[in-house]
């Protein structure tokens, strides 16, 4: 059987068909006002198709946006092999924020549609749970908790909180600069704070 007719090729086609009219009808009238059969209509495939795989809209939803997050605890493993050495130069991007970056610009037009739906709160909570894991489980394991200046829970939500408002950001603006670049911005901005990035010295 050619592999491009094969039944998992079939389906990858069909889902992402489904994928790319969610977004496109998010964007054109909100998830709240769409129906299946709108979805099935704009992705040209038939409703039993779409309920093969999905229960109703909101099981798509949930798919995609675990996709996502599964995704991004995946990159974010990238940092478990880093060190201090490792941020050595607030000239020189991390790998890791460069992988990230390409990754949402890949699927910018969806994360944009669903950050656009207000920022899901349950998503953007899976996406920081994924990203505390692995960042207590590698980069932040090796270091005494006892020794950092602000209590460690406020650190990590000050550093998700930064990074993923940044994110956003750069999403809304339609992603002019390029992953490297944002990726220096944020080495930046982690390194000297938001105040010597402003310019700003202190006497």
């Amino acid at each position: 059987m050619n592999s491009d007719t094969s039944p998992d090729r079939r389906i990858i086609r069909t889902k992402l068909a489904i994928r790319e009219a969610l977004v496109e009808l998010i964007a054109e009238k909100g998830f709240d006002s769409l129906s299946v059969r709108d979805i099935t209509t704009r992705a040209n495939v038939n409703r039993g198709t779409f309920y093969l795989h999905y229960q109703d809209k909101f099981d798509l939803l949930d798919q995609i946006e675990m996709e996502i997050v599964q995704a991004v605890e995946k990159i974010v493993l990238q940092a478990n092999s880093l060190n201090l050495a490792d941020f050595n130069s607030i000239d020189k991007p991390l790998p890791v924020g460069v992988s990230m970056f390409e990754y949402f610009k890949e699927n910018a037009a969806l994360m944009h549609a669903i950050l656009g739906m207000g920022g899901d709160f349950a998503f953007m909570t899976r996406i920081r749970q994924a990203v505390e894991k692995n960042l207590k489980l590698g980069f932040l394991a090796g270091m005494k908790a006892e020794k950092f200046l602000v209590p460690s829970e406020y650190l990590i939500s000050y550093i998700l909180s930064a990074h993923f408002g940044v994110i956003q950001t750069w999403l809304q603006k339609g992603c002019i600069e390029s992953p490297k670049e944002m990726a220096l911005i944020v080495s930046r901005l982690s390194w000297d704070g938001p105040i010597r990035t402003t310019g700003f010295v202190l006497p």
